[in-house]
């Protein structure tokens, strides 16, 4: 494993625990659990046992100083072409936020949302310039032979979903 995926997968896993501490008796995904079926950690919260892909926060461009904390990035399709954690076995999202600590959403629910936004713009890229994000555009990195389809949602927009706030 490169430097530079450890890194990530280091800095994913603190995250993963940071969120499970949240929860009653949490176990963590195993790498087919975490790659495959697209789910962190399994826990109880509220009362019931669940699945959870944990997500930090993310930049708009790598180079951006720090993360941002408008809008969540959605993947639909993963980098191999198989459908993206959105549409996983998780029964949540779990998002980290900078104005409460986690955003908490129906995965499906989400997915439903999206679906219906991307569906109404077929799906398209942004006609934006490339540094200017737009809201439900069609991103991608096949210029660097990747499969992955993902687009910006406003987390205004995530929390109009029915959600927890921890």
């Amino acid at each position: 494993m490169n430097d530079k995926w450890k890194s990530f997968r280091e800095a994913a896993k603190k995250i993963e625990e940071d969120f499970a501490k949240n929860l009653e008796n949490p176990i963590q995904a195993d790498k087919n659990q975490n790659f495959r079926e697209h789910w962190d950690v399994q826990g109880t919260l509220n009362g019931k046992l669940l699945k959870f892909d944990v997500k930090d926060l993310k930049k708009f461009k790598r180079k951006d100083p720090e993360p941002q904390d408008e809008m969540a990035c959605v993947e639909y399709v993963g980098v191999a072409g198989y459908p993206g954690w959105v549409q996983g076995k998780a029964d949540y999202i779990a998002f980290k936020r900078k104005k409460y600590s986690w955003l908490v959403v129906n995965r499906q629910a989400l997915w439903d949302m999206l679906k219906q936004k991307l569906e109404e713009r077929d799906y398209s890229k942004s006609n934006k310039p490339w540094y200017e994000i737009e809201a439900y555009a069609t991103y991608d990195r096949s210029f660097f032979g990747k499969k992955d389809k993902f687009c910006w949602v406003p987390y205004e927009d995530i929390e109009k979903l029915e959600h927890i706030k921890i």
